[in-house]
């Protein structure tokens, strides 16, 4: 069942990962660098405040799921409560912003986004929290062919970056409708609220949904003072340059950590903690042979694969930043799907914070020095060092409360198979064909050289897994009980 869910997972975050490169040419070459950027910052502060707003109540109800505490019902009250109580806070001071500032159309735009993804959030968790993993992948794919195709249109016509807000806003709100969750998940029933149930959701929540909340000052802090300190211009070079890595790096290993994770809480909850860390040394080794390979690989085929999908303005930008923002992404990924599990298996969810926010002032603080002078590279190399602090301190104290077993001799054959791969893809001379058909060819070379390297060197004991399995699909989650 956790392979199969797992596989449907990633076919769903695969849906908006693909989409995204798409608008991303399509928005790149029709928008200026300061229109972009004031896209991308109103997105990108939308998210920030709903992790906040949110993200304790989700994370509460997937970690005592499995305790049976409570009920479908209960948790679509509790949901359809939280969304209605926080969004009218949200939406008063939304609309004091754009009164002071005079800058009503980013208000409306960002309040928008806020409530609507609020909405589909909600519907997405309960279907994950279900188990309805087909109507999860259903609802992702819609809305990513909605949001594409509304999106490019509005841009399309002349409304620029307000024309692609209101396609984010538009493909969530037809998923809802058509779906009919707006009437079937979303009630009122204040009286029936669970209040002994919030207040253990608060507890457990509030911490995590902090820290979600500084890691998000991390990841966006560096466009938001780049679009201060330098102007929308390079804040908006700078978030195509974030997105490539970001979207390739997020769709792998969130796809893995919700297909592991739930194996991870099962297996302490009926055989205790050292079985537990066990599971989590083996998803581990997962994590890395995925993400590592994917960092060197795109690099490697970043020569072909940067000037297809982006607008000239934006190439050069790109191919600076990209393996310093790799770094960054990749390290953010370490931290938010094994580090940080520590903390939430061990329920000490207040360590994540202050982990986080040592890191968050160190980001803000490099930011500010840094920007001025550097721009664009300072904001990565800031972000680099505010994601490794997050790490290493994550790993010393998360450690203390949930052992993180580091398979050292899998990480050496992985950086091995994955330098391997690169070297050979850099050292390619140029195909003389089309440039789609030359990026497929290296993309599928790559894969190769690291699927043989891997074999050869015995990854996470590849082979032991692919003994007498047809097809032998290689390392996975899907032999956990």
């Amino acid at each position: 069942m956790y392979i199969k869910h797992g596989l449907i997972y990633l076919l769903a975050k695969l849906a908006p990962a693909l989409a995204s490169f798409v608008v991303l040419a399509a928005y790149t070459r029709w928008m200026t660098t300061a229109e972009y950027g004031m896209f991308t910052t109103v997105l990108v502060v939308a998210s920030s405040v709903s992790l906040f707003a949110f993200g304790w109540l989700y994370v509460g109800i997937m970690r005592f799921w499995d305790k049976q505490e409570m009920g479908v019902d209960a948790i679509e009250r509790l949901i359809t409560a939280s969304v209605l109580a926080i969004a009218g806070v949200v939406g008063l001071f939304a609309a004091v912003f754009g009164w002071l500032s005079g800058q009503v159309a980013v208000a409306a735009g960002f309040f928008a986004v806020f409530l609507s993804s609020a909405f589909y959030e909600a519907y997405q968790r309960i279907n994950s929290i279900t188990l309805r993993v087909n109507h999860y992948l259903l609802a992702e794919v819609a809305r990513t062919l909605l949001t594409m195709g509304s999106g490019l249109l509005l841009v399309w016509a002349g409304y620029s970056w307000l024309g692609a807000i209101a396609g984010v806003v538009l493909g969530v709100m037809l998923v809802l409708v058509f779906s009919g969750a707006l009437w079937r998940h979303f009630r009122l029933a204040w009286r029936e609220l669970d209040m002994g149930m919030l207040r253990v959701l608060l507890v457990y929540g509030l911490p995590l949904s902090l820290s979600l909340v500084l890691l998000e000052v991390i990841h966006t802090s560096d466009r938001v003072m780049l679009g201060w300190l330098r102007g929308y211009a390079e804040a908006g070079e700078y978030a195509v340059a974030y997105n490539l890595p970001f979207q390739i790096l997020m769709m792998l290993t969130s796809s893995l950590n919700l297909a592991a994770y739930p194996v991870v809480i099962r297996t302490l909850e009926k055989e205790g903690k050292p079985a537990a860390e066990e599971r989590l040394r083996q998803y581990l080794v997962l994590l890395l042979a995925v993400a590592v390979p994917a960092i060197f690989g795109l690099l490697g085929i970043a020569d072909v694969f940067v000037p297809l999908l982006v607008g000239a303005e934006f190439v050069p930008t790109v191919f600076a930043l990209l393996p310093w923002i790799g770094i960054a992404i990749f390290a953010n990924c370490l931290y938010l799907f094994h580090v940080s599990l520590a903390f939430q298996l061990a329920q000490h969810t207040a360590g994540s914070v202050k982990v986080v926010g040592v890191a968050a002032i160190v980001n803000l603080l490099l930011n500010l020095w840094l920007i001025p002078g550097y721009g664009a590279l300072g904001a990565a190399l800031a972000s680099i060092i505010a994601y490794l602090i997050c790490l290493m301190y994550g790993y010393y104290l998360g450690r203390q409360q949930f052992a993180l077993h580091i398979p050292w001799w899998d990480v050496g054959k992985i950086l091995l198979a994955s330098a391997g791969m690169y070297g050979v893809l850099v050292q390619l001379p140029p195909l003389e064909v089309p440039a789609p058909l030359s990026l497929m060819m290296k993309i599928l070379l790559g894969a190769l050289l690291y699927a043989g390297m891997g074999w050869l060197l015995d990854i996470g004991e590849v082979r032991k897994w692919c003994k007498g399995r047809p097809g032998c699909p290689g390392f996975s989650m899907s032999s956990l009980p």
